[in-house]
């Protein structure tokens, strides 16, 4: 195969075409391997976009060799850092060879003897494994593992490839015996395979990568070491074959793997002279791939280990720059669990770089500051998904089949919720997902939102939005560095919290650091809740938790805070000042933000109507009527317990009288003011109307909240949080309701428009959280419906004081100055319920 005439001869004997075909096709051979030798990725694609529609018509060999231009198509996108499109001609692949049916070997194999039409499932498969979706790289590998195993024979090579993918599944799980058990099988399987014509070194490369990055990884450097000659050994022929601007990345990867273990060994010099070699092979025409990454992320260790700040700095900040660039270019089209999921593949390296940031503190330059507040403003807000943007994109347009794929949508969101609160739909769960995220994608590839890019934020325009009296603080938790020869560039187990301040009056974020951070998330933070709950005096947790930042707020009226870890689960306003006595909400103002940069678009919207919709008292079961005449002595508990969803239902749901008083004295406060009022008590209380509301000015809900605080379990825990509504016991007994408003379907509420939403229930701002993404639960969910402010508990609420805080809140309300109302009210109910479990349970976020 050496000679182009040796190819062409294979390549005739194979298809067995027509003498006309048969000159299109040597001419498409030429032209293949003229793009081999182009070092402009564009330039490749866009020639391959050309060539394919000039392939005949023809038989299944002829079709094959459509796909394998179309495999190396998907390739090139993937080396750019363009997976919408990777993606969508792999799905295409992937379903052309699905609909095919039985398949013989020689009608699989694609031309030049490189693979078969099944590489389309493991090319899927490593697609995924690229942007973190480990879920549906395991289906693709599986898949492909099957169909392999029912053409190929036992020995044949063409078995392998998704094994290897199995194994590195589970490299990026952390689960290295499996990983090496697997490889181990695919070493003894190649040694074993009889296939001819076949680069049996791709697959060997591909395994001995990851091994490699295991050992370098754990600090085993002559291992690491051992591999990466094989690694080398391995591609010592890979310019001759396949794509030329592949060869030159894997290359460079080898490289930079050699330059990592000598910087492991602390050879700096020999570290420095292979990432120069990597950066002659690296072409600055792929502007974003994990080579570019690794590349720039060990220079910056090598500087940083050489001591050379000032190169590490730039080398750091060229780094989260093209994270954040690869970020933009791709979000927009995945859903929202790939976005999760896509971030966290980049997110250990935003955390490295605040490391390295938090170890500069001293220099007087406060340009890595500024990178780290701005990705911290950018990071948070990409998450938040932009699902109402895109609704109400849709809706405006009025395309009609848009908008009924869009209610399949929710419709499909709403009935794998309820399945996983019935043990007899647990196994419909998987299919039901699949669904549920290819209808998101669609969507998201159908709206006029696709291909719009969000400005990023800057914390300049935070500054310019502030008054003289206030400022912004944005909590960031980082996890310091390990720099022991075993752990090069690894975090470590000890946390730090800093506070960076941004004033009106200062060219420059201030930071304060809370040095010890896993005091604080350990034995602080229960102290502080034990206290709470146990109503006793608390003169430690302002030290802990309020008094390293006074100094920098000094004649500030008004904080606007976004927290983060530890500070999402406590209330700041709680603590009390052990020198003057009084609680921190009767020093400054506190405002609560998902994120700085909200304070980009603090004014609230108009609603659509001056409506507000409350909700209270749901009858659990819609059989039991319950007495008409509320004793009010008689208080229930807004809080379930539950350990695990499948048996939610099987508990037994207090009754909550008081929050029908709450809802009529609230209705009749608002009606005195002339707001409409629409009421859901009793067995009208359904998830269904709540889902129905329309951009009313105020959503509030009185009921029974829940979080699973599971840490082991895989489930979402935007479904582990919820609300209860009516007919909860009533199974099978409502169309489209199962009585459980889980926050994973809140996120689908019209509430774009609407000024506050108030859970008057239990726990309901907890959740789980992530460190730097904020709190997974229903507070995530109502701000991702777009509700401008939040009303929520942090702990197990009493009924009455509850009932007395909305009253008093709703009697001085007004849509732009929820904030100060809410506090008002606290203050007011200090006066009856002095204890800050009492006034201090529920906390206002604002967007």
């Amino acid at each position: 195969m050496k000679q182009a005439t040796t190819i062409f001869f294979v390549f005739m004997c194979l298809i067995g075409a027509s003498a006309q075909k048969s000159y299109k096709l040597s001419k498409t051979v030429r032209e293949i391997r003229k793009i081999n030798r182009i070092k402009d990725p564009e330039k490749a694609i866009a020639d391959i976009e050309s060539l394919i529609p000039n392939i005949p018509q023809g038989n299944a060999r002829i079709r094959n060799f459509r796909i394998y231009l179309t495999l190396r198509q998907a390739d090139l996108y993937m080396r750019t850092g363009d997976f919408q499109n990777a993606e969508t001609l792999l799905t295409a692949l992937v379903k052309e060879t699905d609909e095919l049916g039985e398949i013989k070997w020689f009608k699989a194999m694609l031309p030049f003897l490189e693979g078969t039409i099944f590489d389309s499932y493991d090319h899927l498969g490593y697609y995924y494994l690229t942007t973190g979706n480990l879920k549906k790289a395991e289906e693709f590998f599986l898949i492909s593992k099957d169909k392999r195993e029912s053409v190929f024979p036992k020995r044949s090579v063409h078995r392998i490839l998704p094994q290897v993918g199995l194994g590195s599944l589970y490299y990026r799980r952390n689960e290295f015996d499996e990983t090496y058990r697997i490889f181990n099988q695919v070493e003894h399987s190649l040694r074993k395979a009889t296939s001819t014509f076949y680069d049996y070194d791709n697959v060997s490369r591909l395994y001995l990568n990851d091994l490699a990055e295991i050992c370098l990884r754990q600090g085993r450097g002559v291992e690491a070491w051992n591999y990466i000659n094989e690694l080398s050994l391995a591609s010592s022929g890979i310019a001759k074959f396949g794509n030329r601007i592949g060869s030159r990345l894997e290359i460079a990867r080898i490289f930079e793997l050699k330059a990592r273990y000598f910087l492991l060994e602390k050879d700096y010099s020999k570290a420095q002279e292979y990432l120069n070699r990597a950066n002659k092979y690296y072409s600055d025409k792929i502007t974003t791939s994990d080579v570019k990454f690794k590349l720039l992320k060990t220079q910056a260790l090598v500087y940083w280990s050489q001591g050379d700040l000032e190169k590490s700095d730039q080398a750091f900040l060229t780094l989260v720059n093209a994270y954040r660039d690869h970020i933009n270019q791709n979000f927009i089209s995945m859903s929202e669990y790939e976005k999760e999921q896509f971030y966290n593949t980049l997110k250990s390296d935003f955390n490295l770089f605040n490391a390295y940031a938090l170890q500069q503190l001293d220099s007087k330059s406060s340009t890595l500051i500024e990178a780290m507040l701005n990705n911290a403003i950018n990071t948070k807000a990409i998450l938040l998904n932009e699902s109402n943007k895109i609704k109400n994109s849709i809706l405006n347009r009025g395309d009609v089949a848009l908008i009924g794929k869009l209610r399949q949508w929710e419709g499909a969101k709403a009935t794998l919720s309820a399945y996983y609160f019935d043990k007899d739909a647990i196994q419909k769960i998987d299919s039901l997902e699949a669904r549920v995220e290819t209808l998101e994608k669609e969507i998201n590839s159908q709206s006029q939102l696709f291909t719009s890019r969000d400005n990023p934020k800057d914390w300049q325009q935070v500054k310019s939005s502030l008054n003289r009296d206030e400022a912004a603080v944005e909590i960031i938790r980082i996890n310091t560095v390990e720099r022991s020869s075993g752990k090069i560039g690894s975090l470590g187990d000890s946390a730090v919290y800093l506070a960076i301040v941004i004033k009106p009056d200062k060219t420059a974020p201030e930071v304060v650091v809370f040095a010890n951070g896993n005091q604080m998330e350990g034995r602080h933070l229960s102290y502080y809740r034990n206290s709470i709950m146990a109503r006793t005096a608390d003169n430690a947790s302002y030290i802990t938790f309020w008094l390293p930042i006074i100094h920098e707020l000094a004649g500030v009226r008004r904080v606007y805070l976004s927290p983060d870890g530890a500070f999402n689960q406590l209330n700041l306003n709680t603590l009390k000042n052990p020198v003057s006595g009084k609680y921190l909400i009767d020093e400054q103002e506190l405002i609560y933000v998902t994120n700085t940069g909200d304070l980009l678009s603090k004014s609230d919207p108009v609603a659509s109507s001056a409506k507000a919709v409350l909700v209270g008292r749901p009858s659990y079961d819609l059989t039991v009527i319950p007495t008409s005449k509320i004793d009010n002595k008689v208080y229930g508990t807004r809080f379930v317990m539950t350990d695990e969803l499948a048996s939610f239902k099987e508990q037994e749901f207090s009754d909550l009288p008081a929050t029908e008083d709450e809802v009529d004295r609230i209705e009749e406060t608002l009606t005195a003011r002339n707001i409409a009022v629409q009421v859901f008590k009793g067995e009208s209380a359904l998830e269904g109307n709540v889902k129905a509301v329309n951009n009313p000015m105020i959503l509030h809900v009185a009921t029974h909240g829940f979080f699973v605080d599971d840490v082991a379990s895989s489930v979402n825990p935007m479904i582990r949080s919820g609300l209860v509504l009516a007919g909860v016991k009533n199974q099978g007994q409502m169309e489209n309701s199962d009585g459980i408003l889980t926050a994973y379907e809140a996120t689908n509420l019209n509430l774009d428009k609407t000024s506050l939403v108030v859970l008057s229930a239990c726990e309901t701002g907890l959740g789980e959280v992530r460190n730097g993404e904020g709190v997974y639960g229903l507070q995530r969910a109502i701000i991702v419906a777009g509700a401008s402010n939040l009303l929520m508990s942090l702990w197990k609420v009493d009924d009455e004081a509850t009932a007395l805080l909305m009253t008093t809140l709703y009697n001085a309300w007004q849509p732009d100055k929820n904030q100060e109302a809410f506090r008002n009210a606290q203050l007011a109910m200090r006066q009856q319920y002095p204890d800050p479990f009492y006034w201090g349970a529920f906390i206002m976020l604002g967007k």
